[in-house]
């Protein structure tokens, strides 16, 4: 069964154009049968707002040049890896001096590589692969400059009960800009200018001319739980400031509907019982002493 590890599962570099680097990965067996594995370096798009990728119909930049640093194998070059057995695999990456500054997506694939008979017959095997993320910035800066903007932030519902229903958070972010960034950013949640509640965004990568959807911490959409006094809040969306992303902001309000709903309910049924009561005939012990 195809059971195997890569790390680190993503690495993110900027260089210089004409530099090259190294990267070394650990590839491990987890399986309890002999592997036969094989390496490719394919670039990629992202896709979608959820940071899906796509790899159809992509042609490499011939400026960004992947190879295998280690002595004895080549990238492309089968090799077999026994049960728990772990292997260093030496990525070289040279952006030649021609390379234009921007950013440039890339994933290490190691994959299995069907096994050959002694007269050169395929031997079937389960089929697998697992890959690594290379982002990587090709800039005259350590830094390179990016700038977004936020859309669609909304939250819902505008209109809530102290205790019930929490508030949740959406939006789209942005990057205007040829070098990816990550989302280091919150959400504050405000009253009366006064700060309620901070939620802290997970950090995303938001990679070059795309967007994507934000998320917090530990949350796969941004939530703010109740109960919450009744009033107007406030809610804006900030990130960093070396991000150059203009902040934005959403209003909700919070009443007291549930505790409106059950003395409304208390008086309605007081008031039913009272009602009621006025059709039943009076007690005998009553009738008696009115006699």
């Amino acid at each position: 069964m195809f059971n195997l590890s890569l790390t680190p599962p993503q690495v993110e570099f900027v260089l210089k154009p004409g530099v090259t680097l190294t990267q070394a990965y650990q590839v491990t067996n987890e399986s309890d049968q002999s592997l036969t594995l094989n390496t490719q370096v394919l670039p990629f798009l992202p896709s979608g707002d959820n940071g899906s990728v796509t790899y159809n119909n992509l042609i490499s930049n011939p400026n960004i040049n992947f190879s295998l640093n280690n002595a004895d194998l080549k990238l492309g070059q089968p090799f077999t890896l026994q049960p728990q057995e772990t292997r260093q695999l030496v990525l070289k990456i040279n952006a030649s001096s021609q390379t234009s500054l921007a950013d440039y997506y890339a994933t290490l694939f190691v994959y299995q590589s069907p096994d050959k008979s002694a007269n050169g017959t395929t031997i079937s095997q389960t089929s697998g692969q697992i890959g690594s993320h290379i982002l990587l910035s090709v800039s005259d800066t350590e830094n390179p400059k990016t700038e977004g903007v936020i859309h669609k932030f909304s939250l819902t519902p505008k209109i809530k009960d102290v205790f019930f229903t929490p508030i949740k958070f959406s939006g789209q972010i942005q990057n205007n800009s040829n070098y990816f960034f990550k989302t280091a950013g919150k959400i504050t949640i405000s009253k009366n200018q006064q700060v309620i509640k901070e939620l802290k965004l997970d950090s995303q990568n938001i990679l070059a001319n795309y967007y994507r959807q934000f998320s917090c911490d530990n949350q796969q959409v941004c939530t703010l739980s109740p109960p919450l006094w009744p009033g107007k809040y406030t809610a804006t969306l900030e990130f960093d400031s070396s991000l150059n992303i203009p902040s934005s902001s959403a209003s909700f309000i919070v009443m007291p509907i549930s505790p409106l709903i059950l003395i409304g309910t208390i008086i309605l049924i007081s008031y039913l019982i009272s009602r009621i009561s006025k059709f039943f005939p009076k007690n005998k012990s009553d009738q008696t002493s009115e006699s």
